[in-house]
């Protein structure tokens, strides 16, 4: 997917399927990708796609786990050559912990906020990266939400960032 240093994202989920579907629009609603889950829950797949339908990357929820752990591959195979790193939950916590971690299990992302309300700020080196809020746009409808991506943010990085958003969403989905 061309991000063509795109920085402000709407996610968009659709309300009536099946399966986790929705959207990826810049601020001018412009469709510039898709996300979609399966429809069997059990160790979900995601698929971030172009317009062509190519996957971009792919997150798999990984079964046998303390916590929740979603693995990243770049594109569409779950290759360790494609191996981007993996989002973590903190096992016991009042408030959910995340992170992200390179393969060398790095910390490279945390999370800091409410992601259950979906307000919620993502910090790389203790700097803020990006900003997750439901309420960025006028007209925001359900399953809708905003994110915004400081512009020196590289476009790997980005990809991550909205991967991390996704899974942090069906996280927050399957907690209902």
């Amino acid at each position: 997917m061309s991000l063509q240093k795109t920085r402000e994202f709407i996610l968009q989920e659709k309300m009536i399927s099946l399966t986790d579907k929705g959207t990826i629009m810049n601020t001018n609603k412009d469709v510039i990708g898709t996300f979609q889950g399966k429809l069997i829950k059990i160790g979900n797949t995601y698929r971030i796609r172009d317009l062509e339908e190519n996957p971009v990357l792919t997150i798999h929820e990984k079964i046998i786990s303390i916590h929740s752990t979603y693995r990243f591959y770049k594109g569409g195979e779950q290759d360790d050559d494609k191996y981007l790193g993996q989002l973590k939950r903190k096992i016991v916590s009042i408030k959910p912990k995340y992170w992200f971690e390179d393969p060398q299990e790095n910390r490279v992302f945390t999370m800091k906020g409410n992601i259950l309300t979906l307000k919620y700020k993502i910090l790389k080196d203790n700097k803020e990266v990006a900003e997750i809020n439901k309420k960025f746009f006028k007209s925001i409808l359900k399953g809708t939400y905003g994110i915004k991506v400081i512009p020196e943010l590289d476009d790997n990085s980005t990809m991550l960032v909205l991967g991390i958003v996704i899974m942090l969403h069906h996280e927050k989905e399957e907690k209902r």
